[in-house]
């Protein structure tokens, strides 16, 4: 059969998402000629690899007026309504569904078997007060009687560029069906939903509220915003294509936390590291970066870099040069390189990090830690806090770099939450709402352009202790910010500091640069149940004070706590006031 498929694209952040690619890779083989219409900018690069790999024979950029509509008019004028009708069947879909989950061909040759269907679709809605029963335009193929007729030109050629997407909708989505219908021709679905049980869902648009039934139908796409919809069963969702099917749902959660919010509690499921040996990338640049303000922990990450199947540069920062003179006396017993800086005592970790700029820049990954301790309960709470952290990102480094090097949008992996974190606490809402200003105001220092609000969030995923493995180009944003000593406070550090800002702002410079992050897994085992009992105890709706400040500058955080917080409560009111008057 010579069948043809308009494939329609859009993207917010102009960029091709990977299930984009994989999409087009499973339906070449269908098709003699992919024509792939773009309502959105293509960057050069996206293009070059959809013409290498195969992947389309034309291509048509556009501005994003009429939607999918006008492309696909675009398109089917481009080709000529006369070369159209050289061909066996023409398919027009778009790029807001994830698929094929399911084979496409067999679905292909029982309709092109069947002399009855002159159109098919994957799903239909029935009809209603406002329009009639349809096939649903995320995808519909049309066979060579329905080319050849005038009922299908004229309905292109009247297609206009309404630029309201319920137009477009009430003109042309429900009315394609129609149109061919009066015209005596004939059209099935995959799923015919027309007489199907709508009993608890909101609206009869099962390919929108009724996700299971679209997988138990097998329907071989379902649509993006459907996943979004549909959050709270979501991870079914995802889990029941990963069994059923061959589809990667890494597609699924890369594009989800590109197109929404990284974090989403309904991706967080499939954050963790992907299991598995993958191969070490041959000669990776990586640097590896420890600020060492306690010299007799250096032996124990000494110890643990030993680890390490891959070439690396050793920097370490330190904040006196007594101390940098034990930490040489130290490399040399253990015959272990490094470079060496004194970088002062500001800005703990992070700080001395980012002064590093020049050197770290010039490597594709970068791993950050530090040497961890807590003066006041170092035991149970610094040394697990430390211990849990090397465990998660230092000796499985070789996992962590195979796995950065073999997906390309991987820009970042972090630590799962240390079991201290877990059995106590500290953490939470009210607190976390408090370092939300600082977090917005150094996203737009650091001139990100994706939308978001920290203070419309409740917590954030962070990496503990700032421990981090990165992709450079992930965190660039903030090594360009150019922090310098002025910018962080002295110690003993205040709560809700600008470096706590930083700890839990990596994830999302990561996103804004199209980056995805991944958790590296505690090796301790510890039962959701202890979550489950901390997250509902009774009480105080006001933070644990004791927990809150023994460990963020005690009696002197404490009272600055007492005097920011309400500044801060009144300084919000004042200026949504001003706000309001201003409207």
């Amino acid at each position: 059969m010579k069948r043809v498929l308009l494939y329609v694209h859009f993207n917010k952040y102009n960029r091709v998402s990977s299930h984009v690619y994989y999409q087009l890779t499973q339906l070449r083989p269908l098709f003699s000629k992919i024509l792939v219409i773009s309502n959105s900018e293509v960057s050069q690069k996206d293009y070059q690899s959809l013409v290498n790999q195969g992947l389309l024979d034309d291509f048509i950029q556009r501005e994003n007026k009429g939607f999918d509509f006008a492309a696909w008019r675009d398109g089917i004028l481009q080709l000529g309504f006369d070369h159209l009708t050289t061909y066996d069947s023409l398919t027009i879909m778009n790029d807001t569904c994830f698929g094929p989950l399911w084979e496409m061909k067999d679905y292909y040759l029982t309709y092109e078997a069947n002399q009855e269907v002159d159109f098919w679709g994957l799903t239909n809605h029935r009809a209603t007060k406002a329009f009639k029963e349809h096939i649903q335009s995320y995808f519909i193929s049309f066979k060579q009687a329905v080319l050849q007729s005038e009922a299908f030109e004229d309905f292109w050629q009247g297609v206009k560029d309404f630029t309201d997407v319920q137009e477009v909708i009430a003109h042309y989505e429900t009315q394609v069906t129609t149109t061919l219908l009066d015209a005596g021709f004939t059209y099935q679905t995959i799923f015919d939903t027309v007489d199907e049980d709508t009993s608890g869902m909101l609206h009869a648009d099962f390919s929108y509220y009724n996700p299971t039934a679209i997988l138990q139908k097998k329907v071989p796409f379902i649509k993006v915003k459907t996943i979004d919809a549909n959050q709270s069963i979501s991870p079914y969702l995802l889990d029941t294509i990963d069994r059923e099917s061959d589809y990667p749902v890494d597609l699924i959660v890369s594009h989800m936390s590109e197109m929404g919010m990284p974090d989403s509690k309904y991706l967080l499921g499939r954050k963790y590291l992907a299991g598995g040996e993958l191969p070490l990338p041959d000669n990776p640049s990586v640097a590896v970066h420890l600020h060492v303000f306690y010299p007799d922990l250096l032996p124990e990450f000494l110890l643990a870099f030993k680890s390490f199947e891959f070439a690396y540069d050793l920097f370490i920062t330190t904040d006196t040069a007594v101390k940098k003179a034990e930490i040489a006396s130290l490399l040399a017993e253990e015959k272990q390189e490094a470079q060496l800086f004194v970088t002062g005592n500001l800005g703990r970790d992070v700080l001395p990090m980012l002064k590093l700029k020049n050197v770290l820049s010039a490597y594709d990954y970068v791993g950050h830690f530090h040497t961890k301790k807590s003066k006041e309960a170092d035991f149970w709470a610094g040394e697990s806090w430390r211990q849990e952290l090397i465990a998660m990102l230092v000796k499985p480094a070789n996992q962590i770099l195979a796995q950065m090097a073999h997906q390309e949008k991987l820009g970042l992996v972090i630590a799962d939450i240390p079991s201290f974190f877990r059995y106590n606490k500290i953490v939470d809402a009210w607190n976390e709402h408090l370092i939300a200003p600082e977090m917005n105001d150094l996203w737009q220092k650091m001139g990100l352009t994706k939308t978001i609000d920290f203070q419309a969030m409740h917590t954030f995923v962070m990496s503990y202790g700032t421990f981090v493995w990165f992709k450079y180009e992930a965190l660039k944003p903030l090594f360009e910010l150019g922090l310098t000593d002025e910018d962080v406070p002295a110690e003993p550090l205040p709560q809700n500091s600008i470096l706590h800002a930083i700890e839990r702002l990596l994830v999302y410079i990561a996103w804004d640069q199209h980056y995805d992050f991944r958790i590296s897994p505690n090796p301790l085992a510890l039962t959701p149940f202890i979550d489950n009992k901390l997250l509902n105890e009774r009480g105080q709706s006001a933070p644990n004070t004791y927990v809150d400040f023994t460990y963020m500058g005690g009696i002197k955080g404490a009272l600055k706590y007492i005097v920011i917080g309400p500044a801060r409560a009144v300084n919000y009111i004042y200026r949504r006031l001003v706000g309001k008057l201003k409207q």
